[in-house]
């Protein structure tokens, strides 16, 4: 009487070429982590940098005092954090307003706009985060 042989399992060969396509989508999945990452970190620096500059243009729309705005202008360095940089800028334009030499107006009153630029620099950022906006006074 003759046993037959029942093969029970894989051959070396089969689990080579297993672990050769297993090691290549484990490190295709290993770089695509790797640029997810970093882009990650880099859009929470984004995020921080436009929150700074967020902050600091709300801070000056609502100070009360439109004469007082100019005291803004400012460069701080490491805020909010080491090797960052907030640049406040504020420029006050009072020149004589252009385009109303039609009646009513017999002259053109002077214009009082003040632009405020906030832009943020952290060392990791390729484009500074820049805010600006403009005040009148009324």
């Amino acid at each position: 009487m003759r046993i037959s042989a029942v093969r029970h399992g894989f051959s070396l060969a089969e689990i080579m070429v297993a672990l050769v396509i297993l090691s290549v989508i484990v490190m295709g999945l290993a770089s695509t982590t790797t640029t997810f990452l970093h882009e990650t970190t880099l859009d929470n620096v984004r995020v921080r940098a436009s929150t700074a500059a967020d902050t600091r243009v709300a801070e000056i729309q609502g100070w009360p005092d439109y004469s007082g705005l100019t005291s803004f202008a400012e460069t701080k360095a490491n805020y909010p954090d080491v090797g960052w940089t907030r640049v406040t800028t504020v420029v006050r334009d009072t020149a004589p307003a252009t385009g109303c030499n039609s009646p009513p107006f017999p002259a053109c009153p002077n214009s009082d706009i003040t632009r405020v630029t906030v832009t943020v620099t952290a060392p990791s950022l390729q484009t500074p985060v820049t805010r600006s906006i403009a005040i009148t006074s009324f």
